[in-house]
Order: C-alpha cells, then sequence, then structure tokens
C-alpha cells in the first residue's frame, strides 16, 4: 500500500480470519455426524465439502500469516472485528449451497446472517431444511450469541497477540471489563459460563418433556437469544408449560450482564445484586407485563389473571430480550400493546449479553440527560453530573452515548425510506427496520413470524446488512467510511 494510505498489519489480519476459517470448520462437525445419523448422505457430503474447504482456507491463510507477538492498532482492531463477522457468516454460507437443496446465494447469505447476528429472522422455510442444516443453524446462533472475537481471544492469548483493543472494537459501546489479569482468562471465563448455562438449559428442557434434538437446538438458540426453532412442530407439540418457563427464564438470564456472572463467581454477591442496569432491565419487563396483562383483561383477550399474566411475560421477555419468539399470536393484540413491544425491543437487553438494541444502560444515561437537561434549564449555573450508582458518568460517556442513539435513529430512518421503495403496508414499513437492527427480527405486519420472504431479492441483502449493523453496534462498519480512519497520519 501507498504511503499515502493507511498502513495495516496485514499478515496479523490474514491470521485473524484464516483462524476464524479453522473455528468455523471444527464446527460443522457436529452437523456432518447429523447428516450421516440420518442417513442423508447429500447434507453429509455438503457439510463435509465445506469443512474440508474452510479448513484448507484456514491452513493456508495461517501459514502465509507466518507467526505474531504484537499490539493490535485502534484502526486494525475495528477492521478484524468487520472481517471476522463477515468472515464467519460468508463461511456459514457453505452448507447452504453444498447440500443440493439448490437454495438461492442471496437466501444463503440472508440466513447465515440472521443466525450469526442472532436475529430471529428467516427467508428459507426451516421445514424444508434437513436436520444437520437446522443444527448448523443453531450452531451459528449460539457461537455468534457469545461472539466469535470473544472465542478468538482465546486463541490469540495462547499465540501471543494482544486482544485487548479486540474485544472493545466488537464492543463499541460499554465497555466489555477486565475482570481478570488478562482479556483471554476473562474470554476464557465467558465461555464456561455460556457453556455450563447451556448445559443446564439443556437438561431442564428435555425435563420438561422436549424431545432431545428440538431441546439441542432451541437451548442453542434461546440462550444467544435468537429466538425459538419450531422444526416440524417439535416445540408446538411439546410446548408445556415447564418448556415456557425455561425458555423465558433463560432467555432473560442471557440478556443479563455477563459482569454479573463474573462477580458472582469471583463471590461478590452484593456487587452483583446491586447492578444498576440489572434492575432497570428487570424492571422494564415487570413494568410491561402488569401493563399489557392489565390492557389484555381490560379489551376481553384473556379470562382469568393467570393467563393474561402468563401471555404477557412472554410476550414482553420475546422483545425485550430480542429474542423475538413467536409464542402467542401478538400481531392481534391491541396496539398500545405493540407499542410497548416496539419500545422494549428499541432498548433491547443489558450491555455484554447477548441480546440486542440499544441497550439498558444507554437508555438510562440519555434519559437521565434528558432530567439533566430540563434541570439546567431551570437552574442554569448548577452542576449536576449524571450518577450511576453514586458514580458520576463521564462526559466522554455521555457524549458517546447521545451519538450513537442519534446515529441509530439517522440509521431506522434511512432504513425505513429504503423498505418504503416495496410499497408494503405502513406497519411493516416501520417495524422491519427497528427489528433487524436490534437483531430481534419479529415485527408486525407482513414480517410477523419473522418472515422476511416477502422482500425482493435486493431488500433481503440489505436486510442482512441491516443485521450485520446491528450486531457490530454500527462503528466497527460504519467507521470504515471514515477519511481519518484511512489516513497513516491521523489514525493510531
Amino acid at each position: 500500500m501507498s504511503k499515502s494510505g493507511a498502513q495495516f498489519n496485514k499478515r496479523l489480519i490474514l491470521f485473524t480470519v484464516s483462524t476464524i476459517l479453522m473455528i468455523e470448520a471444527v464446527a460443522i462437525i457436529p452437523s456432518a455426524a447429523m447428516g450421516l445419523y440420518d442417513g442423508d448422505m447429500d447434507s453429509f457430503k455438503g457439510m463435509v465439502i465445506s469443512a474440508v474447504v474452510l479448513m484448507a482456507l484456514g491452513l493456508l491463510g495461517r501459514q502465509l500469516s507466518g507467526s505474531h507477538q504484537v499490539k493490535m492498532k485502534v484502526k486494525e482492531s475495528y477492521l478484524i472485528v468487520l472481517l471476522c463477522w463477515l468472515t464467519s457468516i460468508f463461511g456459514g454460507m457453505l452448507p447452504y449451497l453444498t447440500i443440493g437443496r439448490n437454495y438461492r446465494v442471496t437466501d444463503a447469505f440472508f440466513e447465515s446472517a440472521a443466525t450469526w447476528t442472532t436475529t430471529n429472522a428467516w427467508v428459507i422455510d426451516i421445514n424444508s431444511m434437513p436436520r444437520a442444516l437446522v443444527l448448523w443453524n443453531a450452531t451459528c446462533s449460539w457461537m455468534g450469541g457469545m461472539g466469535i472475537i470473544v472465542l478468538t481471544l482465546i486463541i490469540f492469548s495462547a499465540l501471543g497477540v494482544s486482544g485487548q483493543r479486540l474485544a472493545g472494537a466488537e464492543i463499541a459501546g460499554p465497555e466489555l471489563e477486565k475482570h481478570t489479569a488478562r482479556m483471554a482468562d476473562t474470554a476464557r471465563l465467558l465461555y464456561r459460563l455460556y457453556g455450563v448455562g447451556s448445559l443446564i438449559e439443556l437438561g431442564l428442557l428435555m425435563l420438561a418433556g422436549l424431545p432431545k434434538f428440538d431441546a439441542v437446538i432451541n437451548t442453542m438458540s434461546t440462550i444467544s437469544t435468537a429466538g425459538t426453532m419450531d422444526y416440524h412442530n417439535g416445540l408446538a407439540n411439546h410446548f408445556t408449560p415447564g418448556v415456557k418457563i425455561v425458555i423465558v427464564i433463560f432467555s432473560i438470564l442471557a440478556s443479563l450482564n455477563f459482569a454479573i456472572y463474573i462477580k458472582v463467581v469471583k463471590k461478590k454477591y452484593r456487587e452483583a445484586a446491586m447492578d444498576f442496569e440489572m434492575h432497570t432491565f428487570l424492571g422494564l419487563i415487570l413494568g410491561s407485563t402488569l401493563f399489557i396483562a392489565v390492557v389484555l383483561m381490560v379489551q376481553g383477550y384473556y379470562d382469568n389473571v393467570f393467563d393474561a399474566l402468563v401471555n404477557a411475560v412472554t410476550g414482553v421477555v420475546s422483545f425485550s430480550c430480542t429474542t423475538g419468539f413467536t409464542l402467542e399470536h401478538v400481531e392481534l393484540w391491541p396496539s398500545v400493546c405493540k407499542m410497548v413491544f416496539i419500545v422494549l425491543m428499541i432498548i433491547g437487553g443489558c450491555a455484554t449479553s447477548t441480546a440486542g438494541g440499544i441497550k439498558v444502560i444507554r437508555f438510562a444515561v440519555f434519559v437521565k440527560l434528558i432530567r439533566r437537561g430540563v434541570y439546567k434549564r431551570i437552574h442554569p449555573r448548577a452542576v449536576r453530573p449524571v450518577m450511576i450508582r453514586e458514580t458520576p458518568v463521564s462526559t466522554e460517556n455521555a457524549s458517546s452515548i447521545s451519538t450513537f442513539i442519534l446515529l441509530f435513529l439517522g440509521v431506522y430512518l434511512m432504513s425505513t425510506l429504503i423498505f418504503s421503495l416495496e410499497n408494503v403496508d405502513m406497519e411493516t414499513t416501520l417495524t422491519t427496520p427497528i427489528a433487524l437492527f436490534t437483531n430481534c427480527g419479529e415485527g408486525f405486519g407482513m414480517i410477523s413470524g419473522a418472515n422476511y420472504a416477502v422482500f425482493s431479492l435486493p431488500l433481503r441483502v440489505y436486510s442482512a446488512l441491516l443485521m450485520i449493523l446491528g450486531r457490530l453496534e454500527m462503528y466497527a462498519l460504519l467507521i470504515l467510511f471514515s477519511r481519518s480512519f484511512w489516513s497513516p497520519n491521523r489514525t493510531k
């Protein structure tokens, strides 16, 4: 690259992308085994071909990249984060294209993007997929839930590559704390907690009566807040109150800040219990549930309080945790309930969780900024910092949060204009960008049930890009359009 352009460590970038390809190749093995177990040789061959191709590309890239023991620059961390996710998504397309089902490339791209970004959206009917591909779908959701970057940090630590900046680049807003001496140790602890939680949910779903295969795929999809997977009515036919309770509880647990669980492991119980963001999130769920239950009772949708509360909480959890699972026909509920769901979907879950949205902590700080603005109008000389649990929010963080929310609004408005070109109804046009951008997937109107096959091929591609933009919290992608990012004199 010329001296006037930005200087990147190309070997480090190639090394990182190659590592992702190798991880993805190994992750395909269970799906290949499922195809062999079912006697579905087309799926088995397709999975094997995909794994071999990904592993070969990964090994080749690792050989060309050489060894690295360097610190990562800011610009490289953002570029690597974007390339890691794009590599995962494009690699995830291969099984769709190699199992002989003649899926279109655009649809394979949409499905892969939806699973890796944990967005409950689809254009290929899950019931048309073989079980091997359904398992691959769930595997991508599970890996995308915790974040492929967190897994990469573990690989980096064994090879002497610094990963602190990489974690910061993926989590562009609220920061991922180093709760251990090294970031890689924090990553390992997060994955252990994620794995243990997955095993617990799997056991509980099976105890509640869900068949093994359905329990496996729904464990991986719900704990990653990617929604539920009703394969040939396996979930619907065994949808007991126990199954519903497990799905709701683990959706909430996966939407809490994982730092809380690390504090519990370190026996910092009081600190974990007093977490401001957790209290705000649970308060939003409780308040919204009670409000919607009252509305449903008053308008005669349910005859007793218990049914109203149970169905209200499942709807609230679905949207507030951005899982987007459709346990009830919420599209038939009153408009005020839908508006509550939209607000909850925008707010989303907690920072450093598997949930999407703008995140509860950003929402809370933004509300406090508005309150302070009103107070300053009345008392212009007063000094009143924004406080979170007796800790002042820095001017830099407050500015970053305000910028993020304004950017969120800007992308949403632009996207509504783009979707309006499809000439669909207003409810669909207005809720589709939010559903995609918050990685919830479920919306209203024509996308009720998270079915995006109603859109043309170009808009399906744009929908996939919007999911990626939401998963990366915008910065890792939008920063590439900044002139200063590519200038060697301005970017470090």
